[in-house]
This record gives structure tokens, C-alpha cells and sequence, in this order.
């Protein structure tokens, strides 16, 4: 019905995203004749402090030593992720810019918003994160504390207080405005939500009291949850993270019966890229996402609660997924669809 994934230790809920089984390192990786010969750029549409950004630097390293040459990244936010989108249509289909991109591509597409078919257009090269989302507060917001920890249900009794109370921290991304509209439905409160694009302006605006709550993914925060500036107060998840046990969770503790939509992120070469130099960075990012730098990363930022890494088929299949789940979810909300889907 929705997006759905395969959890670590979560049993019976289907997934979309099929398992990976991540193969050893390549011991030596044929350069195609004359590439690269100069730097690649990553370019992303989203803030240069996010998830998008850290899960860029994790992989620029490992794969610049692999290639021989520097990896930069190249930020341009905005649009909901889609301003970006104009200026890699630019470029060449040489291999020299790669677009990485999340879930809102297809949820973009099957809006009608863009009509660059992720599934169709691009070359995956890899999907390298998959990650759950959650609720936070600010670390010290007695509001919503009882004995010094996160309390749901005081977020609850104040978001039910009146429409538009409840001042959430969000962005202008499909997933994270679908995923609020059914906390919204399930637990019968209406909040005032707020987009932002740039990271620190949506951390900081709950951090400084300006805001009462935001949705993110666990890692993306993780710094700013280990130095108790924000506190998990809601896991939407079919069970508790692992690594937030006190924290209650849509599915056990509110019997939220709905399969997450999840973020993920990959990365992408345009069609008509020569199939050579697609093959060499298929590899590349393959064996720059198991490098032990790379695998610390994974684990520091929690994006091991789902496995995170996908092959170029099965990224493909699964942007094609994606593009039938979001038509789908659209319809149910109401919302707009793209003829024919």
C-alpha cells in the first residue's frame, strides 16, 4: 500500500526495498580509457549541513582514492528539492557530475511537479542510506518532559489543545509532509507546520524555543542528541529504535498500524552516459560504501536500523516503486497525481 521496508529485526511487514548482500571489497576496480582524468562533482539539491551533505562527505574520501581524483560537492536547495534539477540537465551525460538525490524525486514525479522520471532518466549507481524517521523535541523542554524524560503524551494533550498549537519544524519534502499528515490523522490534532530547506534553520528553531517539535531521521540529529540539545520523543516505527529503547513508537505503544515511509538517498548518472563510465562508478561507490570509513559512518549515524545499501537494479526497481506508492498515497490525501498513474 505505502512505501515499505524490511526492518533489521521487524518481522511481517513486506518490503519494497529488497534485501542486499553487500560483497566484498573489489580488489581492482578497470578504469575506462581517458576517465576520469579531472574532479567529479556531486550535486545535491538540499543544505549543506544535512543528511544529504554528510552521507556526500562520507563517501568523498573512499572514492576519491579509489579514482585517483578529487570528489567535491556542489549544494543548491531549494524547491523542495527540485533546483538542483535544472542545472544538472546542463551538464553533459560524460560522468563528470553525478546528481544525488532522495525519495522526493519520485514523490516529486509522480506529483506532476518535475518531469524527470528518476526511473527512466537517470543511471543509478547506487542507493547508500535508507533511514526511519522520528519526533524531537528540545533537550530541555519541560513542557513535554515527566521526570526528566520525553513524554509523548504531553505532546499529545498539547497539540490537541487547538489547531495550528503544535508548531512543527519540517521540510518542504513529500515523505516528511505525508508521514505528518498521518500523525495527524491517527492521533486527531491539526499543527502549524513549518519548512524549512536549509538543516540548522529547521534544528535550530526548536533548539532556540521557536518551534516545539521536529521530524527527522535519527542520524541527522544524532550530534545534536548527544549533546542534549534535542531529545527523541516519538519513533515512527513498527517497533522501538535500538538505540532510543525509552522511546515510545507509533506501531507498539499507539498501534499505528501503517508501514513508514522512509528516506533514502542515492546517487545518479544521466541516461546516455557511455556505459563504461557507468559500470567503473558502480563499482567505485560499491566499494567506497564498504570501506571501513564509510561502514563507521553507517553505524554512527543509525543507518543500520534498515539496510541501507541498494544495487543499481534494484535501485531502479525500487524507484519505480516508489513513483506507484506516492501515486497511490496522493490519491488517498487527495492531493494531486500525475495522468496516468
Amino acid at each position: 500500500m505505502r512505501i515499505t521496508f524490511k526492518p533489521m529485526a521487524v518481522a511481517g511487514i513486506a518490503a519494497l526495498f529488497t534485501a542486499a548482500v553487500i560483497a566484498p571489497a573489489l580488489a581492482e576496480i578497470k578504469k575506462p580509457a581517458n576517465y576520469p582524468t579531472r574532479p567529479i562533482t556531486i550535486l545535491f539539491c538540499f543544505g549543506k549541513a544535512g543528511g544529504s551533505a554528510q552521507s556526500i562527505q562520507a563517501l568523498q574520501g573512499p572514492a576519491s582514492k579509489i579514482m585517483g581524483v578529487k570528489v567535491n560537492m556542489l549544494s543548491k536547495p531549494g524547491g523542495g528539492g527540485l533546483n538542483c534539477l535544472p542545472d544538472f540537465a546542463q551538464t553533459p551525460a560524460d560522468g563528470y557530475t553525478i546528481l544525488q538525490h532522495i525519495d522526493a524525486l519520485p514523490a516529486k514525479y509522480a506529483a506532476g511537479a518535475t518531469d524527470l522520471n528518476p526511473a527512466e532518466d537517470l543511471e543509478p549507481l547506487l542507493i547508500m542510506n535508507v533511514a526511519p524517521s522520528g519526533l524531537y523535541i528540545r533537550g530541555d523542554d519541560k513542557r513535554f518532559l515527566t521526570n526528566g524524560k520525553p513524554d509523548f503524551d504531553k505532546v499529545l494533550a498539547y497539540a490537541r489543545g487547538g489547531e495550528g498549537k503544535l508548531a512543527v519544524s519540517n521540510i518542504n519534502v513529500p515523505m516528511e509532509l505525508v508521514t505528518m499528515s498521518v500523525l495527524e490523522k491517527h492521533f486527531g490534532f491539526k499543527a502549524k507546520q513549518v519548512l524549512f530547506a536549509k538543516p540548522a534553520q529547521r534544528y535550530g528553531a526548536v533548539i532556540g524555543g521557536k518551534l516545539d517539535i521536529l521530524l527527522e531521521q535519527p542520524g541527522d540529529v544524532s550530534k545534536h542528541v548527544e549533546a542534549g540539545k534535542l531529545a527523541p520523543v516519538l519513533s515512527i516505527w513498527p517497533e522501538r529504535f535500538k538505540i532510543a529503547p525509552d522511546t515510545k513508537a507509533t506501531g507498539p505503544d499507539y498501534g499505528l498500524k501503517w508501514s513508514p515511509l522512509l528516506r533514502f538517498r542515492g546517487l545518479f548518472v544521466k541516461k546516455g552516459t557511455p556505459k563504461e563510465i557507468v559500470t567503473y562508478l558502480q563499482a567505485v561507490f560499491k566499494e567506497a560504501y564498504n570501506t571501513k570509513e564509510h561502514q563507521a559512518f553507517i553505524k554512527r549515524k543509525s543507518l543500520d536500523i534498515v539496510e541501507s545499501y541498494r544495487s543499481p537494479a534494484d535501485a531502479k526497481k525500487e524507484l519505480e516503486g516508489a513513483i506507484a506508492t506516492y501515486a497511490k498515497v496522493f490519491k488517498e490525501l487527495g492531493q494531486k497525481v500525475r495522468p496516468g498513474l
